[in-house]
């Protein structure tokens, strides 16, 4: 019965009823449906005869009281349409018409089509052209966050940058600032952001939802003693004096950022964290010291923690800039270790952690209006034959720019060209 000609002979009640119910909802309806079937001791070969016998007895009874009948006719020629459409898309599945990229359908295979290659493979299928040399863009995450920062910048786009990033005499530094480089390196100084719980508390402090403890600890950087802040990678303080009087502005520049910028970009990267015990709170980075060790447990994510998470994060910004749009990539990076040390190889990890996010991201990309994935992850990892830089962990100039060429394709529009030629610093 799966085609015109395939015969129901055998078992035939069993098969007409699982045809049934592929179609039809309506339990009276079926029954009765059986129950003409077999007064009239009539053959049925395929689908399309058992439809054709449906459609012809509700013709006859379109007129009926549906009350007399126990269902409506007009609901069954409903259902039937539906079903006749699905099997239509079913066929048409992995044809090659009016896909928006045909050569997104099967995996590449040169020896299939000649010149085809996964190394020449962009993996989207069609331009969304969303931004503009006008339009407010704002990122934030981890490394692809900076590139995406120094792209837009040194190009002439609107980056929303609302707190630089310099060493301003106020007593704040900041790891890898290079005073030669003249774009800042994120919208505002949250510094990298590795996790999920990260971007939420970063929302929920920016409009004032939540204040994270004040947990300080001192490191040694470029040969003096500074206080580092555990919710903020990267970010250092001169003393505590300096941490506090940073606060305020620093929540405020955040807060701007999200009502500025009419697409966010985020990046998501690692899928372990270290939660803060007293409260649940998560740090941005790995803890470095003893003491804070002792304050905290380390915590493997969830696919549903994370889509949580993002979600949390959207749903705050939209509150009060409801027109925001937001990309998501995953980080291609892996991770430099994993807290599973002892049940899991970091490969393995690591692997794990990629496609707990990369679901999240795609759970939320469904979930959620103007929310759209950038598949940097799947070109450095499928789509290049040799990504990594020496360290086998990060990835080449030629890389990223393989990268923002993909960006370019996909999310700028009118003409306008992003270029990334390398960052000044080398990275």
């Amino acid at each position: 019965m799966a085609s015109k000609t395939a015969s129901l002979k055998t078992s035939q009640d069993e098969m007409l009823t699982m045809h049934l119910d592929a179609i039809f909802s309506d339990a009276a309806f079926k029954k009765f449906i059986l129950k003409d079937i077999a007064a009239e001791n009539i053959s049925i070969d395929s689908q399309n005869d058992l439809i054709g016998f449906i459609s012809a007895r509700m013709a006859e009874l379109i007129s009926s009281d549906p009350a007399t009948l126990g269902f409506t006719p007009s609901e069954q020629f409903d259902a039937i349409n539906a079903h006749q459409r699905r099997v239509k898309d079913n066929i048409e599945t992995y044809s090659l018409d009016d896909k928006p990229n045909p050569d997104g359908v099967y995996w590449p295979n040169p020896t299939r089509k000649a010149g085809q290659s996964i190394f020449n493979t962009l993996p989207y299928l069609k331009p969304l052209n969303l931004i503009s040399k006008e339009t407010p863009v704002g990122s934030a995450g981890s490394c692809f966050g900076e590139e995406i920062a120094y792209a837009f910048q040194k190009n002439g786009f609107n980056y929303v940058v609302t707190e630089h990033e310099e060493h301003d005499g106020k007593g704040v530094f900041f790891s890898g600032y290079d005073p030669a480089n003249p774009y800042s390196r994120f919208s505002a100084n949250w510094g990298i952001i590795f996790n999920t719980p990260s971007f939420r508390q970063l929302a929920e402090k920016a409009f004032g939802l939540r204040t994270l403890p004040k947990v300080l600890f001192e490191q040694n950087f470029g040969g003096k003693p500074l206080i580092g802040d555990p919710y903020r990678e990267g970010v250092f303080f001169l003393s505590e004096g300096a941490y506090d009087a940073n606060q305020e502005s620093h929540i405020t520049a955040a807060r701007e950022v999200f009502l500025k910028s009419e697409v966010m970009i985020i990046t998501l990267g690692l899928n372990e964290c270290w939660e803060f015990s007293p409260d649940g709170s998560v740090f941005s980075m790995s803890p470095r010291t003893a003491e804070l060790m002792g304050l905290v447990r380390p915590k493997v994510l969830t696919v549903q923690e994370n889509v949580e998470n993002i979600q949390a994060f959207i749903n705050i910004i939209r509150e009060h800039n409801p027109a925001m749009k937001l990309i998501i990539s995953v980080s291609p990076i892996p991770f430099i270790a994993t807290v599973r040390s002892q049940d899991h190889h970091v490969v393995e990890a690591n692997t794990h952690s990629k496609a707990v996010l990369r679901v999240a991201a795609d759970e939320l990309v469904r979930a959620n209006k103007d929310v759209f994935y950038f598949p940097s992850y799947e070109l450095v990892t499928t789509c290049m034959e040799n990504p990594w830089t020496e360290d086998q962990r990060h990835v080449s100039r030629e890389t990223v720019a393989k990268v923002m060429g993909m960006f370019n394709a996909m999310y700028v529009k009118d003409g306008a060209l992003i270029e990334n030629n390398g960052a000044p610093d080398g990275r």
